[in-house]
């Protein structure tokens, strides 16, 4: 065979990497045997993998692209033969993805319990948004994300956990914070409000007020949860939101109030592409997101009824 594994592991390395300095000090090779293995590669293509820019970061081509997607599958098939024939499918590594916002809710409780059951299996994990999860899906640089499905494309496959509705928060001293049985998206829309802005979730957090032709003054727009809710907590606005906050990050400072119209649901599911090997390694790690996202509701819930037993107690 003219293409082997090694030539598709230097290739991928030099593109995560973006230089072949890089990828040589990653691989533990010498950087000529990156250049070279490069050059055998657009050679038996004839065509060119990266682009040559001259002291900037090797950058893929279209052709590369596609390429890389290609090698990532045939790697991760190699992989998965080899650990099936080890008989260990526990002592892989595997490659996730988790949107950015579920991340600080899910993750430390998915890598607790992988570290737990499977201590020799790695699992290397990348935030990001919604769009840039679902490229590092087709390109094969994550086997799994956690994510929202806003409108993902029929190309991935999607396994939901759970359906997620938006929630009001507010200052804890406001009057919303106080109102029983939820708050209206109309009085949610009086205040100024603070919105996620990341691809499509700005969209749609905006489309529960669009439904009932309501149009709040964005005052300010913020990429994390964490400066939404301190932005919150200060007093600057208030806010609508799909993801909770872990039940250890709960703060005093802000109140999160159900909103009483009859709005659409956010599905959360593991997305993996049709394309994807599916490795038994991966198929523990979802197990293992299954298992963190079911562990985090239930904390969070648990917390919530603490609260509101408290709250019921107060004059």
């Amino acid at each position: 065979m003219r293409i082997s594994l090694r030539l598709l592991r230097y290739f991928a390395a030099a593109a995560q990497t973006g230089s072949t300095t890089a990828a040589a000090r990653q691989l533990n090779v010498s950087q000529p045997s990156i250049s070279v293995a490069i050059r055998e590669l657009e050679a038996l293509f004839e065509q060119a993998l990266f682009a040559r820019d001259a002291g900037a970061k090797m950058t893929l081509t279209r052709f590369g692209v596609r390429k890389l997607a290609e090698a990532r599958q045939l790697l991760a098939a190699a992989n998965a033969f080899e650990l099936d024939d080890s008989g260990d499918a526990a002592s892989g590594e595997v490659h996730i993805g988790v949107f950015s916002t579920l991340a600080p809710v899910y993750l430390p409780v998915l890598l607790r319990i992988a570290r737990t059951r499977f201590p020799q299996l790695t699992v290397r994990f990348v935030e990001g948004n919604l769009v840039e999860l679902e490229e590092w899906l087709n390109n094969s640089h994550i086997e799994l994300a956690l994510t929202y499905d806003v409108g993902l494309p029929a190309e991935l496959e999607l396994e939901p956990l759970a359906s997620l509705r938006p929630y009001g928060l507010v200052p804890a001293g406001s009057k919303l914070a106080k109102a029983r049985g939820g708050i209206s998206l109309a009085e949610l829309a009086r205040e100024p409000l603070i919105l996620i802005d990341l691809p499509h979730s700005r969209e749609f957090l905006m489309a529960p007020f669009w439904q009932y032709g309501l149009t709040p003054e964005v005052r300010y727009r913020a990429t994390s949860i964490e400066l939404v809710r301190s932005m919150v907590a200060n007093g600057l606005g208030v806010s609508l939101l799909i993801t909770q906050s872990p039940a250890a990050a709960v703060s005093s400072a802000v109140a999160e109030r159900p909103i009483r119209e009859d709005t659409v649901r956010q599905p959360l599911v593991i997305a993996r592409s049709k394309r994807a090997a599916r490795t038994q390694a991966s198929e523990l790690v979802a197990q293992c997101i299954r298992d963190a996202v079911r562990e985090a509701m239930a904390a969070r819930a648990g917390h919530g009824r603490k609260t509101r037993r408290v709250d019921s107690t107060q004059p």
